[in-house]
């Protein structure tokens, strides 16, 4: 899953102009950014391939030829672990096999180390919002720094996930991006309206990490 192919050009460059505009109405600095995947969730994997060896071990013992060879008595156990691994990577297949808490753990996890690992902390009035898709896991967050958290009431945010959620969901997330972009601009515009002397202090083009 190659995230950085997810959008096209146009689309990115769509998603970078809606940055760009809802920041003319705002001091706040708007961050989109999707990822791959927001955790290894290597224990699925294994998982997998613990329970290929064990069927294609019974199914070697089902069928085992006593004037048969050593290595074909090894060839069940060995495909049945290099399916089960196989079929364990497959992310609609592996996204059912996480729990929801785990799930929930690694994007909180990944979207609060992507807040910080871009900056937005460290804007002047502490008013970075990062709007955060995580691609395997179906999830999307916003996160907002403490200054805007002081004036937007807590569930605000709600519409821009159901916005993204639902626009990734029909195949069309660039648009749902960008509206969702705009609806920060605005509600953000309502308590941090952009000042003359404004400066862009983040870069506006879509984040995109594996």
């Amino acid at each position: 899953m190659r995230v950085e192919k997810f959008f096209t050009g146009e689309e990115q460059e769509r998603i970078q102009q809606a940055v760009t505009a809802a920041e003319k109405k705002t001091s706040g600095e708007i961050v989109p950014m999707i990822v791959s995947t927001s955790g290894r969730y290597a224990e699925v994997e294994l998982s997998g391939l613990v329970v290929g060896l064990v069927l294609g071990t019974l199914a070697a013992l089902l069928w085992h030829d006593p004037w048969g060879s050593v290595q074909i008595y090894l060839f069940w156990p060995v495909v049945g672990a290099i399916l089960g691994f196989v079929i364990c990577t497959i992310p609609s297949l592996k996204r059912r096999m996480i729990s929801k808490d785990r799930i929930a753990d690694a994007v909180q996890a990944r979207s609060l180390a992507a807040f910080t690992g871009h900056g937005l902390h460290y804007t002047k009035a502490h008013t970075g919002i990062l709007i955060f898709a995580s691609l395997l896991e179906h999830r999307v967050v916003v996160l907002a720094d403490r200054g805007i958290n002081e004036k937007v009431e807590a569930g605000t945010w709600n519409e821009i996930v159901n916005m993204i959620t639902e626009s990734l969901k029909s195949g069309d997330g660039c648009d749902g991006f960008c509206k969702a972009i705009d609806r920060c601009g605005e509600i953000l515009a309502q308590h941090f309206p952009r000042s003359a002397d404004d400066r862009d202090e983040l870069p506006n083009k879509l984040v995109t990490e594996q």
